[in-house]
């Protein structure tokens, strides 16, 4: 079961930047390797590593412990029914995005669904496959009030709002197949959108829990025309890579 918006006259257009944890922390976190200049024979010598990080495996790796939290909020679920831990695996083809003639600079992608999974957080981890990049789509919640439809949600501090989504604060961002996703639990997103040529997939692993009750383990929301997301034309995963990497010198 889905739920309908219509945006009528209202539009809305976002540009898509590179992921990084600070941009993307009101919606979940980014799991990459933070260092990934420090070989792990020299771990036990850096003075720079982060707090998480020790030396592992008699030297032959470095443990960043504690990369994400990950929640398991069934108990608060109407039904009752335990929720275990799944892992499953989607192979993603490549989308397709529009060209638009007044904007040469980006191409476009039309956002037509939303999803949550409110009582669980959900990891999107990228193997190696034909394409590098995908595209991660959230938006936060508005504050619950009465729908014709009444979605269960769990309540509790440090939890996104419990309505449908707020198109207003739609975000984009571009991801790179060295970064794995983590959606906070009722995290509103988009179904995965994997960036690249036409017949390339990117594959990932995704863990979460599950009940089996539809409406508690996944909701869906159906959007009209009118919100869009701008990729910048010709971006490549290495473009954004680049950019991360920029973010982190100057944080340093």
């Amino acid at each position: 079961m889905s739920i309908t918006l219509q945006l009528g006259d209202q539009r809305i257009r976002v540009t898509a930047e590179p992921l990084t944890q600070d941009a993307f922390s009101p919606f979940g976190s980014v799991i990459s390797n933070p260092r990934p200049d420090v070989h792990p024979s020299s771990a036990s010598s850096c003075t720079s590593l982060p707090a998480n990080a020790v030396s592992a495996n008699q030297g032959f790796a470095i443990q960043y412990r504690h990369v994400a939290p990950i929640k398991n909020l069934y108990d608060q679920a109407p039904s009752g029914v335990e929720a275990t831990p799944i892992m499953s695996m989607f192979v993603c083809s490549a989308r397709q995005l529009l060209h638009i003639d007044d904007d040469p600079a980006h191409d476009i992608f039309p956002v037509r669904i939303l999803e949550r999974h409110p009582f669980t957080t959900q990891t999107f981890s990228p193997l190696a496959s034909t394409a590098r990049a995908y595209l991660v789509i959230v938006a936060p919640s508005l504050p619950p009030r009465e729908e014709k439809v009444r979605l269960p949600v769990p309540v509790g501090q440090g939890l996104p709002g419990r309505g449908l989504p707020d198109l207003r604060g739609l975000r984009a961002f571009m991801a790179t197949g060295a970064q794995a996703v983590v959606y906070g639990a009722g995290t509103w997103h988009a179904p995965m959108v994997v960036l690249g040529r036409e017949g390339t997939t990117l594959d990932f692993v995704v863990s979460q829990f599950a009940s089996g009750v539809p409406i508690e383990d996944c909701q869906i929301v159906e959007l009209g025309e009118g919100a869009e997301v701008r990729v910048p034309k010709g971006w490549d995963s290495r473009d954004c890579e680049d950019r991360i990497k920029e973010r982190r010198v100057g944080n340093e």
